[in-house]
C-alpha cells in the first residue's frame, strides 16, 4: 500500500454499513502504517476555517507521517459555499502530485464537487431481502452462531431494513448458544419489549390516542432508544403492507413470520392499503428528519401517533 494516493467517496442511505466499511478501510490503512486524521461535520455550518484546516492538513508534507488517511464525514454543500469550497477543491486537484496520501468523504450524498476530480466510490444501499439474509449469514459466521430459517425470518420481520439492530442482536445472541431458533429470539430479544409495541399498534388500530402515547412513553421510560422504537414500528408497518398485499394476491409469498402476521392481524384490518403506505411515508420523511438532526425519534412518533388517530 505504499506509495498510494486516492479519493475514496463511500456514501448511501445505508450509513450502517457504510461506517462498518469505513472502519475496515481504517483498520486496513492502520495495518500499513497510515496516519488517520478525521473531521466531522453534524449538520452545522461549515465555515472557511473549517474548509482551510482540512486543505492544509492535505498539502502538508510532514517530515515524521509519510502517510496518511483524512476522513471527512458528513461535509453537506448545503452547510456551506462553493466559494469557501474552492480551496479544499484545489488542493483535492492537485492530490495526485503528492504521495502516500488518501482521503476519503463518507456522507449520506455523494458531493457533487467530486464529480470533476478523479476517484473511486461505492455507495451502500438498504439491503433488498437476498442481501439482508446475507447479510444477516455473514454476522451470524463470524460469530460463530447459526441461525435457523424461521429465526432469520423472526428476525428480519422484528427490524426490516434497522440493520444496526440486527446486528447488534445476533451479536447478543451468540453469546447463549450455538444454533438459535425462532423461539429462542421470542425468548431472547425484549428491547423493545414486543408486547409494548404490538399493543401500541391495536391502540393505533382502535384510534385510542391516550393509550398510543401512553404507551409509547411506557416503552421509551423503560429505557429503550427512541431511535429503535421507531425503527420498529416503521418495520412493523412495512410488514402490515406486505401482508395487505398478499390478502389481495394470495400467491404472492412475503418473508413475514406468522408470529407477527398474527400479532399484526387487527392492526392489517384497521387500514388499507392506501393509508398503511401514507402512514410508510410519512415515517420516512421523519426518519430523513432525524438523521439531518432536526426532530428527535421520540417527538416524531408522538406527532405521528396523533396525526393518525
Amino acid at each position: 500500500m505504499s506509495k498510494i494516493t486516492m479519493i475514496y467517496s463511500l456514501f448511501g442511505e445505508n450509513d450502517f454499513i457504510l461506517n462498518l466499511e469505513l472502519q475496515k478501510l481504517v483498520k486496513d490503512f492502520q495495518i500499513n502504517k497510515f496516519e488517520i486524521y478525521r473531521y466531522a461535520f453534524e449538520n452545522n455550518d461549515i465555515s472557511i476555517d473549517d474548509i482551510i484546516k482540512i486543505k492544509d492538513n492535505i498539502d502538508a508534507q510532514d517530515l515524521f507521517c509519510n502517510k496518511k488517511t483524512i476522513i471527512i464525514k458528513n461535509l453537506d454543500e448545503k452547510n456551506t459555499t462553493k466559494k469557501n469550497l474552492k480551496p479544499l477543491i484545489d488542493s483535492l486537484s492537485k492530490i495526485e502530485t503528492l504521495k502516500d496520501i488518501i482521503v476519503v468523504f463518507a456522507n449520506a450524498k455523494q458531493p457533487s464537487f467530486l464529480t470533476k476530480l478523479k476517484f473511486k466510490k461505492q455507495e451502500y444501499k438498504k439491503l433488498e431481502k437476498e442481501k439482508l439474509n446475507n447479510f444477516i449469514n455473514e454476522i451470524a459466521e463470524e460469530n460463530n452462531v447459526k441461525l435457523t430459517a424461521k429465526a432469520k425470518n423472526l428476525l428480519a420481520s422484528f427490524y426490516s431494513n434497522n440493520i444496526g439492530i440486527i446486528y447488534n442482536e445476533i451479536i447478543k445472541l451468540s453469546n447463549y448458544k450455538p444454533t438459535i431458533d425462532d423461539n429462542d429470539i421470542l425468548d431472547l430479544i425484549v428491547e423493545p419489549n414486543l408486547s409494548n409495541i404490538f399493543s401500541l399498534t391495536d391502540a393505533i388500530s382502535a384510534k385510542n390516542k391516550p393509550l398510543a402515547i401512553k404507551l409509547l412513553f411506557k416503552e421509551y421510560n423503560a429505557g429503550t432508544s427512541d431511535l429503535l422504537i421507531f425503527g420498529t414500528i416503521i418495520s412493523q408497518i412495512r410488514n402490515a403492507i406486505l401482508i395487505k398485499e398478499r390478502q389481495k394476491t394470495p400467491s404472492i409469498k412475503i418473508e413475514v413470520h406468522p408470529f407477527v402476521q398474527q400479532k399484526l392481524k387487527y392492526f392489517v384490518n384497521s387500514f388499507d392499503i392506501k393509508q398503511l403506505k401514507i402512514m410508510y411515508s410519512k415515517l420516512f420523511k421523519y426518519d430523513l428528519q432525524i438523521k439531518k438532526g432536526k426532530i428527535d425519534a421520540i417527538l416524531a412518533l408522538e406527532i405521528f401517533i396523533t396525526e393518525n388517530i
